[in-house]
């Protein structure tokens, strides 16, 4: 089966936690989950930006903390690649790592988010 750049991302995303496209996140999701952004691009382009949200139904800070941080170990402190049909591409955590937010509808929604960049190592 072909690994898309897209599928090579959302399966890397999913090996942490739950995902979904931020387009595509069903009604019945189940909290925790991370939604993220997808942009493409090819060797020699810029590096992209995504942007990464988790969400969990807690009063803990701590728990969506660890969150954070099983992503954050997951790309590591030099980034990971991560393979696709056409090469590879390398997440590195963006700046600034993860921000807190607020959720103003339900304050037991516990949001953090993240920035990730992406560079495509990739022929096409």
């Amino acid at each position: 089966m072909a690994t898309t750049k897209a599928k090579a991302i959302h399966d890397f995303f999913n090996g942490v936690l739950t995902a979904y496209p931020s387009t595509a996140v069903p009604d019945d999701a189940a909290m925790p989950y991370m939604t993220y952004t997808f942009s493409e691009a090819s060797f020699g382009d810029e590096p992209q930006a995504l942007t990464v949200n988790i969400y969990e139904r807690t009063d803990s800070e701590a728990s969506i903390n660890a969150l954070a941080r099983k992503l954050s170990d997951a790309i590591g402190r030099g980034g990971c690649v991560i393979t696709c049909d056409d090469g590879a591409i390398w997440l590195k955590r963006g700046a600034p790592w993860s921000q807190a937010v607020v959720d103003e509808d339900d304050r037991s929604i516990k949001r953090r988010y993240i920035n990730v960049t992406a560079e495509f190592l990739t022929t096409d």
